[in-house]
C-alpha cells in the first residue's frame, strides 16, 4: 500500500475509533445495570451537521445498549462498510487494524485519554475540541519523542492492533 494511502488509512480509521470513545464518553447512561447511548437531538442533529461521515456511526449507537464486544463489532462493521473497497482498496483496512502505526496511534490516544480525563469530564467538549486539543498534544516534543520510540520498537504499548481503546 503506498505510504499516503496507509498514513491517511490510519488516520481515518483512528478518527472512527476516537469518536465511539467520545460518544461513551459523553452519552453513556446506565439502566437497570446495563449500559446505554442516548444521544440527544440536538446533539445528533449537530453531529450530523459537523461530522456528516460519522454521523451514521452516532445513529448506529443511539438508544441501544452497548458492551466492549458490541462496540468493537459496531465500530469495525462501520469502517469496513465506509472505508474498504470504496475509499481504500481491498486489504487495506484489515492491514491497516493489524499495522503497528495503527496500534500506536491507538496507544497514543489512550495515553492522552487517561491523563486529560478530569478536564474532558468538567464539561461535554464538542467533538472537533477533542480533536484539536490531541492533535495539539501529539505536537509537543515529549509526545513526538515518544512516539518515535515506539515506533523504533523501543517501548511495547502492549495493546491489541485491532482493539477498542477502552
Amino acid at each position: 500500500m503506498a505510504g499516503d494511502q496507509y498514513a491517511q488509512a490510519v488516520a481515518d480509521i483512528a478518527q472512527v475509533f476516537m469518536f465511539e470513545q467520545w460518544l461513551r464518553h459523553y452519552f453513556v447512561v446506565e439502566k437497570d445495570g446495563k449500559l446505554f447511548i442516548e444521544i440527544p437531538h440536538e446533539d445528533l442533529v449537530e453531529i450530523h451537521g459537523k461530522h456528516e461521515g460519522l454521523g451514521g456511526l452516532a445513529d448506529m449507537f443511539n438508544n441501544s445498549e452497548i458492551s466492549y464486544e458490541k462496540c468493537q463489532a459496531m465500530v469495525c462493521a462501520f469502517v469496513g462498510a465506509r472505508f474498504d473497497g470504496s475509499k481504500f482498496g481491498p486489504d487495506v483496512v484489515a492491514r491497516t487494524l493489524d499495522s503497528k502505526a495503527f496500534k500506536i496511534e491507538m496507544y497514543v490516544f489512550g495515553v492522552w485519554l487517561k491523563g486529560h480525563e478530569s478536564f474532558l469530564d468538567a464539561r461535554k467538549l464538542p467533538f472537533a475540541e477533542w480533536q484539536e486539543m490531541y492533535e495539539g498534544w501529539k505536537s509537543l516534543d515529549e509526545v513526538k519523542e515518544y512516539r518515535r520510540k515506539l515506533t523504533a520498537g523501543g517501548a511495547d504499548p502492549n495493546q491489541s492492533p485491532s482493539a477498542c481503546v477502552h
